[in-house]
């Protein structure tokens, strides 16, 4: 009995140990991404600023966006798939206590002692071992394992670079509408001067009713124009909480300082910028190692295998009770497979053409998406020279409108009027500004560069040195500097 009790409590520390193995420490592994994606480890908080700068947006979708931490989850799974292929070396070890019962032997029909050769009752705690290796396979399967992981780390930071130009893109689409709605309630405003000016013109007998009706029917579209650019401040304000992570964004003030720099890179330059840095490729990259391993993974299945099993016991009370191991070593070569290790082996070549293949593509796709990038851009500061000076012809006009109803040569629906078309050329200009700084995020992106690193400057205080596009840098407002250097 004092046997029995202490192999039962050796099998209980056994069980506990194996029980704390199992634990958990989920905050160490939700590190393993956050550190990746620079989100670690003081996550900026969900509550919105009054004042919410670009800079400040994109730390916080960075920080707080559920999709990056569940692509961040799929390179926390690629980490346990590689340490769980390298667990293949290790041998499995297992206790299964048994205790064994059965009725007396019945000796009537036996020579006097014979039930003594049976055993009726017996404890036994035996410990079981096993190992099952091909080395070459599996070395490969590690490998290409971690290859994999790399994948999924590429993939994960590509996804960041996706997240914050969407979030650049929703900002500044929701301060163009914002704008949009300034200028169009003050176009209703001289809408409706005209309406009430045409009326009583239309009373004097000096109008047509006609002109009356379409009057009231530019005001009635100016609404509906107003109405669609309220709605898309909402819904704009909605996904910019959503994409940063926020609740709303009721009580936020959204403030663009958000400076572009005179001259980018030549074209060449962000060719290799692109091909160097950006992270889709990477991953491409890594998937073609991958494929390669796993050419070898396959071929190694023409290889044999060994398994080794060890058997002992920890307490024994079983005939023989003489008999405490055994071990039982087996080398497994493949003869015939039907044809099963051959189609594996033809099967992983064609995915590595494949692989091959959507990386090539994908380096077309570069050249194509930074060559289109590049080309938005400049049209885009040729857009702002051009509405810049309709700005400034269309100021000058409600100057001399306004000094004019002043000294009684203008009225005060020619100055509202002027001022009406000084406001509109002016939210073309501002959203040419804002389609210029998208085009610039748009470029960072297609060029891989537009990563935590160039969010962090934005959030630097009172820094205006000169950096190259690959280094965005700003003062605390998210204003930003960059030359060719």
């Amino acid at each position: 009995m004092k046997n029995i009790k202490s192999a039962i409590s050796i099998s209980v520390v056994l069980s506990m140990c194996v029980g704390l193995s199992g634990c958990i420490n989920q905050t160490q592994e939700v590190d393993h991404y956050r550190k990746i994606i620079h989100a670690y480890p003081q996550p900026m908080p969900r509550k919105v600023p009054h004042v919410l700068t670009l800079s400040t947006a994109l730390r916080m979708a960075n920080d707080n966006n559920e999709t990056l931490a569940i692509a961040g989850e799929n390179y926390l799974q690629a980490i346990i798939a590689k340490d769980r292929a390298f667990a293949n070396f290790f041998p499995t070890i297992s206790l299964a206590p048994t205790d064994y019962q059965r009725r007396g032997f019945n000796e009537t029909q036996f020579p006097p002692g014979f039930g003594n050769l049976f055993q009726t009752h017996y404890f036994d705690t035996p410990l079981a071992a096993s190992l099952n290796v091909n080395i070459l396979r599996d070395s490969a399967a590690i490998s290409a394992a971690g290859s994999y992981s790399g994948v999924q780390k590429s993939l994960l930071l590509n996804m960041q670079s996706d997240l914050l130009l969407e979030t650049a893109q929703t900002y500044y689409a929701v301060l163009s509408a914002q704008r949009a709605v300034q200028v169009l309630r003050r176009t209703l405003q001289v809408e409706h001067a005209t309406v009430q000016s045409t009326i009583r013109k239309q009373r004097a007998g000096v109008t047509l009713r006609l002109t009356v009706l379409q009057d009231q029917a530019d005001a009635a579209r100016t609404r509906v124009q107003l109405t669609n650019a309220e709605n898309s401040v909402q819904r704009g304000r909605a996904t910019l909480a959503f994409l940063i992570g926020a609740s709303s964004l009721d009580h936020a003030h959204l403030l663009n300082r958000f400076r572009m720099p005179p001259h980018v890179p030549a074209m060449k330059s962000l060719d290799a910028i692109a091909l160097a840095d950006r992270q889709d490729l990477r991953a491409d990259k890594d998937k073609v190692v991958v494929a390669e391993k796993q050419v070898t993974v396959a071929m190694a299945e023409y290889f044999p295998s060994v398994s080794i099993n060890f058997d002992t016991f920890l307490y024994k009370e079983s005939f023989p009770s003489d008999s405490w191991w055994n071990g039982l070593f087996t080398v497994n070569m493949p003869i015939f497979e039907g044809g099963m290790i051959y189609n594996d082996v033809r099967t992983a070549y064609s995915k590595l053409r494949q692989a091959m293949l959507e990386e090539q593509m994908l380096k077309r796709e570069i050249h194509e998406q930074v060559r289109i990038a590049l080309s938005n851009w400049l049209s885009s500061q040729e857009l702002i020279r051009d509405t810049r000076t309709e700005v400034q012809a269309a100021r000058a006009a409600f100057l001399q409108a306004r000094h004019s109803f002043k000294v009684g040569l203008a009225t005060n629906l020619d100055m509202i009027t002027a001022q009406d078309r000084y406001l509109s050329a002016d939210l073309t200009y501002q959203q040419a500004k804002y389609a210029t700084d998208v085009d610039m995020l748009n470029l960072l992106r297609e060029s891989g560069r537009l990563t935590y690193a160039s969010i962090a400057q934005l959030a630097r205080t009172h820094r205006t040195a000169p950096l190259a596009i690959a280094t965005p840098a700003s003062d605390d407002h998210g204003t930003v500097t960059k030359s060719t250097k």
